[in-house]
């Protein structure tokens, strides 16, 4: 029987040999780890290993201490998602240390300010113990770190200088691929597709929606199925014309997104430091899926040009405004979706982009070694003992 060691790609001059572990069996392990991986592995630009990843079903298998000594052998550099626990944290520490090679951290969230109303607020409350993690993990153990934002580059930056940003892309190859739903009922549909993390910005929008509903009776309202309750008071004649979405698998997110055919996607999102560290994702999202986006001016949709690349609105009166003249005026709601799609298409698609992945882990582990010297390789010896290849 082989080893897990010889099953490792083999070396080619001039890549890098890459492994990524997917600490979220989730979105977030999709967008920051898995999909990066795959990419890069595709363009042929490092031998890329993946950990166990199983798109948000099931948990996934964390390797063994013997498969692990096997990966550091073979690996140039680890990229690990963030799990603010003690023991994984010592663990990539110890292996950082053993080997002497460069091990990054990647962050998507400002963990630190997680609302109450947030459900991760259960183990990122002021004094947790993840919170006290998330500190050391992100200033003391790591030789680096990637993350998603500006706004999250400028909060570690003061804690970590050796700090990268790597914005969330998208498949768009696999988004375009996918059919679009287009419905013939004589109705308008706008709607709010989410996590359970965006009660706030449901908040935001759920009296604009109810006014429009109550004055356009060919509109409808779609929404996450987790918001349910927020919808309870809304006038029962109105509730005919609310619809809740069921749980969409992570593997079927973009067929499933497209299939529901939504003609107007809302963005809401409240204006605090967990938001602001957010990205821009939904709305990437909804224009692929031929939405016309109305979103929040907050720092994640910053980059949405008013009136050209979706519609930006800050008080409930302009949430309604929006959505009316989208309501009205097809051929402009069909213009911005047009824009937006051809901006994501250009500048947030990651075929196009990665090779800024490719060039920050080259950069981290050239520096790495001129500061720090050769990587260590050892063979097993068995029963514990190892000994180092010179």
């Amino acid at each position: 029987m082989k080893t897990f060691a010889e099953h490792l790609p083999e070396r080619q001059e001039g890549k890098l040999n890459i492994y990524f572990h997917v600490s979220e069996n989730s979105g977030v392990g999709y967008y920051r780890q898995y999909l990066p991986a795959v990419k890069l592995r595709e363009h042929n630009l490092a031998n890329v290993l993946i950990s166990d990843f199983r798109w948000a079903e099931g948990d996934h298998v964390e390797p063994d201490t013997d498969t692990l000594f096997d990966i550091a052998n073979w690996a140039d550099i680890i990229i690990v998602g963030r799990k603010d626990i003690g023991a994984f944290y010592a663990q990539w520490g110890g292996i950082r240390e053993f080997f002497n090679m460069p091990i990054i951290i990647d962050s998507d969230d400002n963990v630190r300010h997680v609302r109450p109303s947030n459900p991760g607020y259960q183990g990122y409350y002021p004094g947790s113990e993840n919170i006290h993690w998330n500190k050391i993990g992100s200033t003391k153990v790591f030789d680096a770190m990637t993350v998603s934002t500006e706004d999250l580059y400028d909060f570690h930056k003061k804690e970590n200088p050796k700090i990268y940003i790597l914005p969330n892309n998208l498949d768009v190859v696999e988004w375009n691929k996918q059919p679009r739903t287009v419905w013939d009922d004589g109705f308008v549909s706008i709607g709010f597709i989410g996590s359970a993390a965006h009660g706030e910005g449901i908040k935001i929008i759920k009296k604009p929606v109810l006014d429009i509903l109550k004055k356009y009776p060919y509109t409808k309202f779609l929404v996450t199925h987790i918001y349910a309750s927020y919808f309870t008071d809304y006038p029962e004649e109105i509730k005919k014309r609310v619809e809740f979405i069921p749980w969409i698998k992570l593997k079927e997110w973009p067929a499933s997104v497209k299939k529901l055919g939504i003609d107007i996607g809302l963005a809401p999102l409240a204006d605090n430091m967990f938001n602001r560290a957010k990205s821009n994702l939904r709305w990437m999202e909804y224009a692929l899926a031929h939405m016309t986006p109305i979103v929040s001016p907050v720092k994640p949709y910053l980059c949405v040009q008013d009136d050209i690349t979706g519609i930006l609105a800050r008080e409930q009166k302009d949430w309604f405004n929006a959505m009316e003249r989208l309501v009205f005026d097809r051929q402009f709601r069909l213009e911005l979706t047009d824009r937006a799609f051809v901006e994501i298409c250009t500048r947030y698609n990651i075929d196009r982009n990665i090779s800024l992945w490719d060039d920050t882990y080259k950069e981290i582990h050239k520096k790495y070694h001129e500061f720090w010297g050769k990587k260590r390789n050892f063979k097993s010896l068995g029963k514990g003992k190892f000994k180092e290849i010179k």
